[in-house]
């Protein structure tokens, strides 16, 4: 039996997990010690779809692309209203791509509290339902 390893590409930036299509969730939630949220992307959803952070906790947000094609996590005003480390900037256009198999964490603070949109711009991948809400609550 060969066992091969997937490679893992690590960003230091922020994250969310994943629930099958048609199944009930609870939004996502970090506690206060700065927890990793792991966002599952796959044909054609973000698990979960629905994620919960507090307004000013540091988060790892951890994006791990299950899938044999590429997505990203397209999240703009989200990523403009948080802050990051000193030497991390916003990802380009509010975009993080997650290449096939691949895992993206990124770790900031959110700022504002609103409900702001999250997708995969992919062609048509938002229409197929590869879309959510990020709540950041104060």
């Amino acid at each position: 039996m060969r066992i091969t390893a997937r490679p893992i590409l690590v960003i230091v930036l922020a994250a969310c997990s994943a629930n099958p299509r048609g199944t009930t969730q609870q939004p996502a939630t970090p506690t206060d010690n700065g927890e990793t949220i792991t966002i599952r992307l796959s044909n054609f959803a973000f698990d979960p779809e629905q994620i919960r952070l507090k307004a000013g906790v540091p988060i790892r947000l951890r994006l791990v692309n299950e899938s044999d094609g590429g997505h990203n996590f397209s999240a703009p005003a989200f990523f403009a209203a948080s802050s990051f480390l000193p030497g991390l900037s916003v990802p380009p256009n509010g975009t993080v791509e997650v290449g096939s198999h691949q895992t993206v964490e990124i770790a900031l603070v959110p700022g504002t509290p609103a409900a702001y949109p999250i997708e995969c711009t992919h062609f048509l991948h938002s229409v197929f339902g590869m879309n959510g809400t990020l709540e950041v609550m104060p």
